[in-house]
């Protein structure tokens, strides 16, 4: 992977992750403004990038602040992966008022593999989580990703949105997409970690870390 990849990478997950801190905090205070802007980046889930402008400016706008900005006409990796990240973020928190849905360090094998637990359908999250990993196409890959990130809404299990949205955008990338299905695989195949015995009651406050990244 090329030093301009790893740094728009690393680009990518804090604008995402800055941009999912101030919703969810606004959200969870009940401000009317983060309600409706939620509302309206549920609506863009699984929606091609560009197709309403609203959604350009509550996703993407700022991620190429300071840097040469793209000339191709359809959305670059990069975009399509904070689009997609910053919307399914918003299916993810919706009437998670006292919880926070997206937190550092759940990255997304073990979120699968808390689900699979607290599920009780292992298996089939199993299936779903290998058909996310091996997509071979955008749209397919949005397709899983949209069902797991229900899943993990119900069951009230965060993610780190801002290490998804990096993950996302490595995927498009083939030398990069088997280092991210590697990490994920390990993550959602570890027995334990001790970091699980909290799992049940550290999402119901905002990561301080995420909040100071925010402000």
């Amino acid at each position: 992977m090329t030093d301009e990849k790893v740094s728009l990478g690393e680009r990518l997950a804090t604008h995402v992750s800055r941009r999912a801190s101030d919703l969810q905090a606004r959200y969870r205070r009940d401000d009317s403004d983060a309600v409706a802007t939620l509302a309206i980046l549920r609506r863009g889930v699984s929606v091609p990038v560009g197709t309403d402008p609203r959604l350009v400016g509550l996703t993407i706008a700022g991620l190429y602040d300071g840097l040469t900005q793209p000339r191709r006409d359809e959305p670059t990796e990069a975009e399509r992966a904070a689009y997609a990240a910053i919307t399914l973020f918003a299916v993810h928190q919706q009437s998670h008022r006292d919880a926070a849905m997206h937190r550092r360090d759940y990255s997304f094998g073990r979120s699968a593999r808390l689900l699979g637990r607290r599920s009780g359908a292992r298996d089939a999250v199993r299936t779903r989580f290998t058909a996310l990993a091996t997509a071979t196409s955008w749209d397919e890959t949005m397709h899983h990703a949209r069902g797991l990130i229900q899943q993990l809404r119900a069951h009230s299990i965060p993610l780190d949105y801002g290490q998804f949205a990096r993950d996302l955008y490595n995927l498009q990338f083939p030398g990069a997409a088997d280092r991210v299905r590697l990490v994920w695989g390990r993550h959602f195949y570890r027995e334990h970690s001790p970091d699980d015995e909290s799992d049940a009651v550290d999402n119901a406050t905002d990561d301080p870390g995420d909040a100071a990244k925010a402000s």
